[in-house]
C-alpha cells in the first residue's frame, strides 16, 4: 500500500480540527494539559509525541529551556526528567498563558517559570545546559503564529541570538518534518550561524520522514 503523499494544505485542515476543539484538555505521558484557545495543540500530528520520548530519553541537566513552549509540555517534561532549572518561552501571549496555568495543573513537577518573550528579548542573561525548540516550521496563513516563511526568520534569529545564553557543550535539540521542505530545514539554516545540526533520532509516518536534529558550536563537533 502506497502511503498517501502529505502536504501544507493537508496539514492545514488537520489543524483547523484542533482549533474548532479548543479548548480542550488532554493528557500526554501522565502530564495534564488544558489546549487553550490560539495554542498549538501539543498532541497534534507525530512531531510533538516523538519529541516528547526523546525528551524522556534525555539525561536531566542543571538549566534546561523551552523555547516556543506552547502548551508548556516540553517545560513540563524537563522538569519531569529532572532537570533543576526549567524555563518556558513564548511570544504568544495566550501561549504564556496556557503553560502557566498547566504548571498550576501539574503540581508534583513545580517548579517551571515560564515568561512572555519574542524568543530571547526578556531572558536574563544566563547559559543554558540544554535547549528544546519545537519550532513552528511550515509555511501557514498566521494561524498559531504560524508563517509564509514556514519559520526561516524565527529560525535566522534564534540562531543570532542563542550564542550567548549557551556554553560549549550546551546541546540544542530540535525536531523537524523533512516534507516541509530543504528551504525550512534547520540544518541548512544553522551553519551560516557557526552551528552543525546531526541527526539523533528519525521516525516515519504518512507523512514522510521526521527528524530531530542535536545543534551544537560547529568547532565543538
Amino acid at each position: 500500500m502506497i502511503n498517501e503523499i502529505m502536504s501544507i494544505s493537508k496539514r492545514e485542515v488537520e489543524l483547523a480540527e484542533y482549533l474548532d476543539r479548543q479548548p480542550y484538555l488532554t493528557e500526554l505521558d501522565g502530564i495534564s494539559l488544558e489546549i487553550a484557545k490560539n495554542v498549538f495543540p501539543s498532541d497534534f500530528g507525530i512531531t510533538s509525541s516523538f519529541f516528547g520520548h526523546f525528551i524522556l530519553q534525555q539525561t536531566p541537566v542543571n538549566r534546561a529551556l523551552d523555547m516556543g513552549c506552547g502548551s508548556g509540555y516540553f517545560a513540563l517534561l524537563l522538569k519531569k526528567i529532572g532537570c533543576h532549572s526549567v524555563l518556558g518561552v513564548d511570544f504568544n501571549k495566550d501561549a504564556f498563558n496556557c503553560a502557566s496555568s498547566n504548571a498550576l495543573r501539574n503540581p508534583d513537577l513545580a517548579t517551571v517559570e515560564f515568561i512572555h518573550s519574542d524568543l530571547f528579548v526578556n531572558v536574563s542573561s544566563q547559559q543554558f545546559d540544554l535547549i528544546v525548540f519545537n519550532f513552528n516550521y511550515y509555511p501557514s496563513s498566521g494561524v498559531f503564529g504560524l508563517n509564509p516563511d514556514g519559520g526561516q526568520e524565527i529560525l535566522k534569529r534564534f540562531f543570532s541570538q542563542v550564542s550567548t545564553y549557551i556554553t560549549d557543550q550546551t546541546r540544542i535539540y530540535i525536531p523537524y518534518s523533512l516534507f516541509v521542505g530543504e528551504e525550512h530545514d534547520p540544518k541548512n539554516i544553522c551553519s551560516d550561524f557557526g552551528f552543525i545540526a546531526t541527526i539523533v533520532e528519525t521516525t516515519s509516518n504518512r507523512s514522510g520522514e521526521h527528524v530531530i536534529y542535536e545543534v551544537m558550536r560547529a568547532q565543538q563537533r
